[in-house]
């Protein structure tokens, strides 16, 4: 169930203890789901969602099986505490750039994602994690029971936050880098630019065969030289090279490259078909047959455009993105009315 647990980690979210609620006067009598621990221009974040967001109780189960004495530090020691939490306020603060996110989605962009909408993307998640590693959903509801994590119904319910805003930034993202394009010209000046990561040297396609000695590389050469065997058939035959012996040798296709060795470099001045050695590598004695070339070539422009031009409007949406999460959103988050109740 190790992949489970990673799925669980990357979905971020799952029930644990109480310990975010702790810092609050109300957290003995008020239920975690109805516990205000921070309002974002009015609107309220739970204890239980910062509970699932800082996963806190899940961690130190983790802790405590693998450094038992770290475990008691935490709880018992005034800094152990005092770390977990000013963790889980650093997690809080996550939390209400979420609410912040979402709120200007809406009130910039009309984007609004449903409780429904996000507890549909949560099934589909875990019905597809559920095919992945072959569990039926029994065996994960117990399996997250066993975690701690409460059953499936609760493990979806507990998700609906992190999805929501998920699938919010995906959708204000969008929006925000709508306007990235790239004309011919950048296209041009990138390729023209960025020319050499366009080339590809000369290949030689080759097959060998690796024999222990000097004298047994001679007498095979012997034999395909005579035509008793081809060097395909005396590849498999005799060849120590396990990966390729069954594949008549077949090394694949070769880069000219910088600093080869100089019996590599003799391949590329080889005719097809011509058998080179024996040679001494650090791998045994080789012999070496080239069935195929291809001269250096530089893909055109033609060829490369889409991948010029996708590269580019990443770079641009990406800036996008950053200079409008540096003014637009820092702005809005500076004027919102933000309370921290814990």
């Amino acid at each position: 169930m190790r992949k489970v647990l990673l799925f669980l980690s990357i979905l971020g979210m799952a029930s644990i203890i109480s310990f975010a609620a702790s810092g609050t006067t109300s957290s003995v009598s008020t239920p975690a789901s109805k516990m205000v621990v921070a309002t974002v221009n009015g609107q309220p974040i739970y204890a239980n969602v910062l509970q699932n967001a800082a996963n806190i109780g899940q961690t130190l189960l983790a802790i405590r099986k693998v450094n038992p004495k770290m475990y008691q530090l935490l709880l018992s020691s005034k800094a152990g505490t005092d770390f977990l939490k000013a963790y889980n306020r650093s997690v809080l603060d996550d939390l209400v750039n979420s609410v912040l996110m979402e709120q200007i989605a809406y009130k910039d962009y009309d984007i609004k994602v449903t409780t429904q909408e996000a507890l549909n993307r949560v099934k589909q998640q875990v019905a597809k994690m559920l095919v992945t590693y072959n569990i039926t959903k029994e065996q994960f509801s117990q399996y997250l029971q066993s975690q701690g994590y409460g059953n499936l119904s609760q493990f979806e319910e507990n998700s609906i936050f992190t999805a929501k805003f998920s699938m919010t930034v995906e959708l204000l993202r969008k929006a925000v880098t709508s306007s990235a394009t790239v004309s011919k010209e950048e296209i041009k000046q990138y390729y023209n630019a960025n020319i050499n990561s366009f080339k590809t040297p000369m290949q030689i396609n080759v097959e060998h065969i690796l024999l222990n000695s000097e004298a047994t590389a001679n007498k095979v050469l012997k034999q395909i030289k005579s035509n008793a065997i081809t060097f395909e058939s005396a590849a498999a035959k005799y060849s120590l090279d396990v990966q390729t012996k069954n594949k008549n040798g077949d090394i694949g296709w070769i880069p000219k490259g910088k600093n080869m060795p100089n019996y590599e470099a003799n391949l590329f001045n080889a005719q097809i078909e011509q058998v080179i050695g024996p040679v001494k590598t650090s791998y045994g004695w080789e012999l070496f047959k080239v069935i195929g070339k291809k001269s250096a070539s530089t893909k055109s422009l033609a060829e490369v455009s889409n991948q010029i031009k996708n590269t580019l409007i990443v770079k641009k949406q990406e800036k996008l993105w950053s200079d409008w999460l540096n003014t637009v959103f820092k702005k809005f988050k500076a004027n919102s009315k933000i309370k921290i109740k814990i």
